[in-house]
């Protein structure tokens, strides 16, 4: 499967039910804010006293993209590990994601779900923080939190949906 970058290019030069038809695995699309509104990258800026009162701009919609499936040579078979260790199956390299932070796998029912390993700062879906070890139903809109780190569930056609509207909004700015 491509890289985040190419599942942006692709989303922005394909048409819809092209790149829906694609990209059949469920995305996780990264935030660069952390949960409560900072941002977690530093930077180096010169700037006045008032502009550090200022907000952090919003994150971008689409700063990273993260395929949620099986890598390759992985072991646990019914799931995927989520952690900011090179041998889980969805890396997240971030201080605030455990090495083995949580885990998606199908309940009896065939629905996914989102299980907390026992994290150091916790899993939380859309506000709610996970009891370790207890699965959680998700689903494609769904906003998931390891640790500080903020993340949106989606299928190809929401990403598809986002892209988009971010280039239609970045070319009206140009044009004002």
């Amino acid at each position: 499967m491509e890289d985040s970058a190419d599942i942006i290019e692709l989303a922005r030069v394909m048409p819809r039910d092209r790149f829906v038809r694609r990209v059949m695995d469920l995305l996780l699309v990264v935030s660069e804010a952390s949960e409560d509104g900072q941002q977690i990258a530093f930077r180096t800026v010169a700037a006045s006293p008032a502009a550090h009162r200022k907000p952090p701009p919003p994150p971008g919609p689409a700063s990273e993209v993260l395929v949620i499936a099986k890598a390759k040579g992985n072991p646990y078979p019914d799931q995927i590990s989520v952690g900011r260790t090179r041998n889980c199956d969805v890396v997240l390299r971030n201080p605030s994601v455990s090495k083995l932070h949580a885990h998606f796998r199908l309940d009896a029912q065939g629905q996914l779900v989102l299980v907390d390993n026992g994290s150091q700062n916790g899993t939380r879906v859309n506000g709610k923080l996970l009891a370790e070890s207890e699965p959680h139903a998700v689903a494609v809109g769904d906003v998931i939190q390891f640790g500080r780190l903020t993340t949106s569930l989606l299928d190809a056609a929401r990403l598809f949906d986002i892209v988009r509207e971010q280039a239609r909004i970045a070319r009206d700015q140009a044009n004002r």
